[in-house]
């Protein structure tokens, strides 16, 4: 088949950027957070224990969580939600910024405890905490805070 020159000569860059138009879509679509607009924000706790808390970000409140690798205190205030108390050793947690949008995390790993902020009633996140803090990495010096 006999394209006109001016195809034939930017062929390759039609191809790619044909390519790139399509891997920014499916990005676009599979990393957009599933958040409706009708939905309400929340900031979802999962614990060491396996119970899922919700803080709804719309109103402040606080939530105290104990379980039996310690005691944590959430707060939200202002439409975000923060760590205000934690009890763990090194207290990495208290030093996260406060969150607020869908995908955003808190998390304390040494009591197996994570935040993510998602829409009410959305799906609970993937992470398995038992895999972030096993108890036989040790401490090794490192600072696994996320900033």
């Amino acid at each position: 088949m006999a394209y006109p020159k001016a195809i034939r000569d930017n062929l390759a860059t039609v191809i790619a950027g044909v390519l790139v138009a399509i891997v920014l879509a499916l990005a676009w679509l599979l990393l957009l957070p599933r958040a409706t607009a009708d939905a309400p924000l929340v900031a979802r706790v999962h614990d060491a224990d396996g119970v899922a808390h919700e803080l709804p970000l719309d109103q402040d409140g606080q939530l105290v969580v104990q379980t039996s690798l310690g005691r944590n205190v959430l707060v939200v205030e202002k439409g975000a939600c923060r760590m205000l108390e934690a009890d763990c050793p090194n207290g990495n947690c208290l030093h996260q910024h406060a969150i607020d949008a869908p995908g955003q995390q808190l998390i304390c790993l040494p009591h197996r405890l994570w935040v993510e902020v998602v829409a009410q009633g959305a799906p609970d996140g993937q992470m398995d905490a038992s895999l972030v803090a096993s108890d036989e990495a040790g401490d090794a010096g490192v600072d696994l805070v996320s900033r």
